[in-house]
């Protein structure tokens, strides 16, 4: 408060503002309010503490656009005398509204106060107001605007409207009936759904009734979407979202996931996922809600690796599609991690019965809504009893209440009410990209100060799994291994250096250098006998390393004992191998066979 009280003077302001090399609203906001002080009819107004006064006694309080736009459409002759200066503070009001949505003139002018009292290096209007008051994650897009309700059919206009008001109180609601007796779900308990349904029983309608409620809802920097699509058609008007509503791998293509990337995004936002965990740990906090409350006011250091935290959102429709053994393992370990971090997992499939979607992936789903289905044994397998088989409309849903079955109705939307709700979104004014998952590799380092003395105990076990399956992943390891992922990655940087793998190469799995187990088990035994016993760890010298870290270039061309020969140290040659020993046993067999055949003709005669 001492230090507020040395700027009050309108010189100094004027003379710090000059000073500011820097451009930024702020700076701007600061200079009309100079100029609507210099205006204002008072004789030697130069305290601006004084000023404030004179405006709260003329405008009322607070001090905003409609108050002192009620003035200057006055036509006495003493609001005449001050319409000059009321345009200036409309004019800085209006910055403020747009760049820091505040209303209020005399909390705007404080922080100017504040700010020119101790000039930040920051001139990014967000940081800015952020040293002075609570954190708005919606300021960098503050000029966004929400969908409008007449962008949709007129018919379903009420339901949506009635659905905003009630949904306020949900952190991310599910629209479970649409009808007059409308329902929704909170998500924040149970974060994992699962839809089952046949073909043309409305799933992929109800997948797009929750995105256009959820784009109703939220501002783009708390809600991002991952949309894994195994038709090309059905989610292609989403694409445009990408600088507002989307999330997806860096280097992609497109933010619309394909099957050959479902796995590595999974990996990703498992990451993303554990990175939380370990924010919440920090902050001493269970939940995500919890935790944004204490960033919004400022009592969490971004210094410190502190952010925002928007709901994430994984679409998965017809997940049967996707479905592979490490598809399956990596969304178990998803769906076991993300309770109360703000990620979730919305997933429909029509094929319930399918061996692919395991008793251990499907018991990780707390939400379980069937559509129409075939059979009872069917309703049973999503809802562990029957009556789904029961539905016939399209839309109709059951759906899991307590101890009873829940019954809804899903609104009908028509697809192109939908495009148009995602082109009046993408018209504005977006974020720079795509909101940009963690990639599931870290960045090695350097080979040379790898030491092998400091090697992981499975180590061995993880370069065979590695060359079995042919991949180089860090989330293979950690999968398979039941590794955490810091320790998968260290194994990881360990194989490199010890010539398995191949350097980092961004979001692509590493390259495998050795073609087979067995080409490998003859390189680790040639470490065992140089003295680098692969189970016992040793130290090394320099010229040990160069020997270890020798990249191995896997031939294309040749036969096997050429390629072996080639990839492997010329030392391991003289090793006894297993083909050796039974080229000895098979010899043996043959002579003794000769020599009984021989004494068997020979009692003959």
């Amino acid at each position: 408060m001492k230090d507020e009280a040395r700027l009050e003077n309108i010189d100094q302001l004027t003379n710090l503002i000059e000073a500011d090399s820097n451009e930024h609203a702020l700076k701007e906001i600061a200079t009309l309010f100079v100029s609507a002080m210099n205006d204002w009819p008072s004789q030697n107004q130069t305290n601006i503490n004084e000023y404030i006064e004179e405006l709260h006694n003329y405008f009322g309080t607070p001090i905003t656009k409609d108050a002192i736009l009620s003035k200057t459409t006055s036509d006495s002759s003493e609001d005449l005398w001050r319409k000059e200066s009321a345009a200036s503070l409309l004019e800085l009001l209006d910055i403020a509204e747009k760049q820091y949505q505040e209303e209020d003139l005399k909390q705007l002018i404080q922080t100017i106060v504040k700010y020119y009292q101790n000039p930040s290096v920051i001139t990014d209007p967000v940081a800015l107001l952020e040293q002075f008051g609570v954190y708005d994650e919606k300021m960098d897009l503050s000029s966004y605007q929400y969908p409008t309700l007449e962008l949709l059919p007129s018919l379903l206009q009420p339901l949506f409207s009635k659905m905003g008001q009630e949904a306020s109180q949900y952190k991310l609601p599910l629209l479970l009936d649409g009808s007059e007796d409308l329902k929704l779900r909170e998500l924040y308990h149970h974060p994992n759904i699962l839809l089952a349904g046949t073909i043309a029983s409305g799933k992929t309608q109800f997948v797009y009734n929750q995105l256009v409620m959820w784009l109703y809802l939220y501002h783009p920097a708390q809600l991002k979407l991952v949309i894994c699509r195994s038709k090309p058609v059905d989610y292609n008007t989403l694409a445009i979202l990408e600088r507002h509503f989307l999330a997806a791998l860096p280097g992609v293509e497109t933010p619309l996931v394909e099957g050959k990337q479902v796995c590595s995004t999974i990996d990703a936002i498992i990451l993303e996922c554990e990175q939380r965990l370990n924010l919440f740990q920090k902050a001493g906090v269970k939940g995500v809600e919890d935790y944004n409350n204490k960033f919004i006011n400022r009592t969490l250091d971004p210094n410190l690796g502190h952010r925002y935290l928007p709901n994430i959102v994984l679409v998965m429709d017809d997940i049967q599609t996707f479905l592979d053994e490490n598809t399956i393992k990596s969304l178990i370990a998803l769906t076991q991690m993300n309770l109360y971090t703000g990620i979730y997992l919305l997933a429909v499939t029509s094929q319930i019965m399918s061996r692919i979607i395991t008793p251990q992936l499907r018991a990780n789903f707390s939400v379980r809504i069937g559509m129409k289905l075939m059979s009872q044994n069917e309703s049973k397998k999503i809802l562990d009893r029957v009556g789904a088989e029961k539905l016939a409309s399209p839309g109709e849903l059951i759906y899991e209440q307590g101890e009873r079955l829940g019954k809804g109705t899903q609104p009908y939307v028509e697809y192109n009410f939908i495009a148009a709700i995602c082109k009046f979104i993408s018209e504005q004014r977006g974020y720079p990209s795509v909101y940009l998952l963690p990639i599931y590799e870290i960045e090695s380092p350097s080979i040379d100060d790898f030491d092998i003395g400091m090697r992981d105990q499975l180590f061995r076990e993880a370069a065979q799994l590695i060359v079995m399956h042919q991949q180089g992943s860090t989330a293979l390891i950690q999968r398979k291994l039941k590794l955490g992922y810091n320790r998968a990655g260290r194994i990881m940087d360990q194989l490199e250096a010890a010539g398995i793998v191949g350097p980092f190469e961004g979001s692509k799995a590493r390259e495998v250098l050795y073609p087979d187990e067995y080409t490998l088990n003859l390189y680790l035994d040639s470490l065992a006998k140089n003295n680098y016993e692969i189970d016992t760890p040793s130290g090394s010298s320099d010229k040990d390393k160069n020997f270890i870290n020798n990249p191995i270039e896997r031939k294309v061309h040749g036969d096997k004992n050429d390629e072996t020969k080639s990839a492997l140290p010329k030392n391991i040659n003289k090793l006894h191998t297993p083909h050796q020993s039974s080229r000895k046993l098979l010899l043996y067999l043959v002579i003794l066979i000769a020599v009984t055949a021989f004494f068997y003709w020979m009692s003959k005669l």
